[in-house]
Order: structure tokens, then sequence, then C-alpha cells
């Protein structure tokens, strides 16, 4: 009876301080869906493009965005088919996005809690799930649509089959091998980069016994799934993908002449965004970054020698704490610069490893407690000052003219000037391509006023000008190249930055 007792009591305290968890978790995340005033780019512009070939014209793509630097290459097209869902539910509104990215950042936060309970204790859940919940980097990926970002979701489920496996489960292979696969759709550099890993610790696994040969050819089915519709992309164009890959991997094959010194240029650069990654967990620490470290280090290489730890959950510290230098050293493959958003797994990564250490220097004495509370002071403050400031300077920020609310203004006083008479209309933006603007007026123009103005220059046209910060007189030039034609009306500048010019081409 007291068992029971004991046991129903954990359940609610568990239950309750997951609840505030989520609760920490949602109100730094939901700046811009309860705003509704957030980035729309260059980059958002084109997802939504290709997103609506997808949705309204009924074009199936096998591939999503090109990337690779050197290479040159496409990820899965996963992204755009996820997007697809709130593109589909909200009609459009590119608001559906900022809620799919809110959910996803909620979602990480519960499968963080829930499988490190599994894998741990409630007390090891609910410490890693605080850290995900309050973790300014991960916060962030829940305002912005960006897909490298449910690449911390997919992380959690990644850290929960490596541990089964090095628990001896051989048939979480598959599920691991699927999860990188997956990853191919919304970073493909973080996926490569932990099947390189895989590989590393493949010989490890057998020695142990841990994996079987039937259990790496259910790795190989689970990883080939995802990657199936790039392989028919790849198979119908010469194996454009693959070249891609080579080029990175084979320097030379790429035939650029490269400066005396950027290997070590290459190499501060890996090593900043390395740095940044985990420094970035601990603002304000300044040059103390080093004594975290060392805690870190210190506390793994305690809970590793502890005859009391069984092997799967030292094996998994370990792989943890080594990671960040195993991934720098496959990067250094890679002779180009490199960006944060490669790494962004770290975070996760991070948050389960000082979660795990706290939590068990907690359980070993009093100072291993102090520790803890220190860890929660230090990660609620932070939480708290990024949390204001979302709400004090984000919220209220119109945004000019990167931010939804800014061309939405614009393309709303274009329309009520023009009143019910056909307009063209003709945008100026300094990344030269318009993805962000042809989707708004495409969108906006449809959906509000059921009309959406040409791209000519006849009759009554608009100008639509965004300006360049570093280069404010760029669009002058446009203005004498592109446009030449038709009498000018007037010249109006709007409180987000935007120019406006009317005018008029007669026959």
């Amino acid at each position: 009876m007291f068992i029971k007792m004991v046991r129903k009591i954990l359940k609610r305290k568990f239950l309750l301080i997951s609840i505030l968890i989520l609760l920490l978790a949602l109100i730094p995340r939901s700046a811009e869906v309860l705003s509704g005033n957030y980035l729309f780019e260059f980059d958002q512009g084109q997802f939504y493009n290709d997103v609506k070939k997808i949705v309204v014209y009924h074009k199936l793509t096998l591939i999503g965005t090109q990337v690779g630097g050197l290479g040159g290459f496409f990820q899965g097209a996963g992204w755009y088919y996820l997007l697809s869902i709130p593109f589909f539910l909200f009609g459009g509104d590119p608001y559906g996005g900022m809620v799919l990215m809110l959910i996803i950042g909620i979602a990480t936060v519960v499968s963080a809690i829930l499988l490190t309970k599994k894998i741990f204790t409630w007390q090891e859940g609910v410490m890693v799930g605080f850290l995900i919940a309050v973790s300014p980097n991960i916060i962030a990926q829940s305002r912005f649509i960006w897909p490298p970002f449910p690449i911390s979701f997919l992380s959690v489920f990644f850290l929960y089959f490596t541990y089964k496996i090095l628990q001896g489960n051989k048939k979480y292979l598959g599920f691991l091998g699927f999860t990188i696969g997956f990853m191919s759709h919304f970073e493909i550099a973080t996926s490569g980069t932990l099947l390189l890993q895989v590989i590393l610790f493949t010989p490890f696994l057998l020695w142990k016994k841990l994996i079987t040969g039937k259990a790496l050819f259910r790795f190989v089915i689970g990883f080939s799934l995802p990657f199936l519709p790039l392989l028919i992309f790849d198979i119908r164009h010469s194996f454009l993908n693959l070249k891609g890959v080579i080029n990175i991997i084979i320097p030379e094959a790429n035939k650029i002449t490269r400066s005396s010194g950027y290997l070590s240029d290459i190499f501060m650069n890996h090593l900043a965004v390395f740095f940044s990654s985990f420094s970035s967990m601990f603002p304000g620490i300044g040059n103390f970054w080093y004594i975290i470290a060392l805690f870190i280090l210190l506390g793994c290489s305690l809970y590793i020698r502890d005859k009391n730890q069984v092997f799967e959950k030292k094996a998994f510290v370990f792989y943890l704490v080594s990671n960040p230098f195993l991934l720098f050293a496959i990067f250094m493959i890679y002779k180009d610069h490199m960006w944060t958003w490669w790494v962004l797994q770290l975070y996760i990564f991070y948050c389960f490893l000082i979660g795990i250490i706290v939590i068990y220097l907690a359980r070993k004495n009093i100072i291993g407690k102090m520790i803890l509370f220190t860890v929660l002071c230090y990660f609620l403050i932070v939480y708290f000052q990024y949390t204001k400031n979302a709400y004090l300077r984000d919220y209220f920020d119109y945004g000019g003219t990167a931010k939804i609310k800014g061309k939405i203004d614009a393309i709303n006083y274009i329309y009520k000037d023009a009143k019910d008479e056909k307009f063209g209309l003709l945008v100026f933006t300094p990344p030269v391509y318009t993805y962000a603007y042809d989707y708004i007026i495409w969108w906006y123009g449809k959906t509000k006023y059921n009309y959406v103005p040409s791209a000519e220059k006849k009759g009554t046209f608009y100008l639509l000008i965004e300006r360049d910060p570093s280069r404010p007189w760029s669009y002058e030039g446009w203005l004498e190249t592109v446009i030449k034609t038709g009498n000018v009306v007037y010249t109006k500048t709007l409180p987000s930055g935007f120019i406006i010019q009317k005018r008029i081409q007669n026959d």
C-alpha cells in the first residue's frame, strides 16, 4: 500500500513538473504566433513558392532546396511536404508555418522528457526537458521558418535509439538508420556526418556484440528508405547529387585555386562554429566557458568510472561527450566554411549531457545538490531575460521591410491607391530574386482582393522598392536600366522603409 502511494505521488509530481516545463517552453516560443508578425524573406518566399507548386498545382517533387556549398546538390523534399500541411490548413497563409514551428518546438520538449525518463528516471527526464525548454538557442528555432530546425526534434529520437542499441536492442538499428536518413530532408550535412559517426562506431558495436550483420542490414534499409526520392532523381539526372558529394570529399575535383593560408582559415572557421555552439548554451559567461567545459568533462569522468552505473549508460555518456570532438574531425574533410545550423543537434546533445551529469552529481552529496540548484538558477535567469526581450522588444517590433506586416502594409497601400483599377506591380529587393514578394502578392492579392497584379510596365503600374541598408542608392540603377519607362505620378516612403512609386505608361 505504501509503495503504491509513493508511486502515485511521484507520478503526480512528474506530471506537475512536466506541465510547468511545457509552460516555460510555450511562453517565449509563442511570441511570433501571438503577434502575427514574423520574418518572411528570401528563403521563406522560396520555400512557399515551391510548396505552392505541390499543393496548388499538384506538381510533386523528388528533391528539396539546392545546398552543398562546394559540391552542389539537393536536400530531400521532406521539408516541403511537411510545410505543405500548414499551407493546406491555413489556405496558403505563411502564419501556418509559424504554428508548425511552434508545435515542433513543444514536441521536442515533450519527447525529450518522456524518452529520457524511459532511459533513466523521471528526474533526468524533467531536467533534460527543462534545459531544452529554456535554452535560448533552441527556443529561437520555434520563432523562424527554417528547414534545419526540425533536426532538434529528430535528434531526441536519434539519441534514444542510440541508447537502445547500446543496451543490446538490435532492432532499433533500423529506426536509427531511418532517423538519420530522414534528417537529410531538413539538413543533409547533419545526416551525412551522423552517418559517418555510426560507421566509425560500428567496429566497436560489433566487438561488443551489440549488433549483428542482420541488424546492420536493417540499418541500411532504414537509412535508404528516406533517400529513395533522391536516388530516383539521381538516376534520372546523371547522378547529380552523388557528383556533388564527391566534389566535397575530393576538393581537387572542384579545380578551385586556393590561397596558401586557406587550410588554417578553414580550421579556424570550423573551430569558431563549434565553440559558438557550446559557449552560446551559456550566455554571459564570457571567458569562463572553459570552467564549465572542465566541469562537464570531470562529471563525465566520474560517471563513466562509477562501478554502480551499467555499461549502456556509461557508453551513452561517453558518446555524448566525445561526439563534438569526433564531429569536428569529420567536418575537417569539408574544405570550406561551414555554418552553425549544420551542427544543430549539438544543442540537444549538450542538454542531454548536462541534464544527466547534474542529476547524477545531485544524488551524490550536498555539493552536487548545490550544483543542481546553481544550474537551475542560471538557466532560469537566462530564460527570463530572453523571454522579457522576446515580448518587450521582438513582440512589438514592426520589423521594417523584413517582417510580414511591413510587406502586407505596403501591398495594402498599393491596392487601396489603385482602387478597383487593374495595375502592374514590379519589385526591387537587394537579393535580386523576389521570391518573398512574388509569393505574398499571389497569396494576399488572391485571398484579400481577389486580384493578382501583372508584372508588366503597361498602363498604371507600381514599383515596390526595398532599399539595401548597406547601399541605399542601389535601387536607382534598377530604375534607370530595368524600368526606364513610364511617367512618375508620385514617390512615397512608408514607415516600414519601403519606397512605393506609381507610374503610368501611355501606349
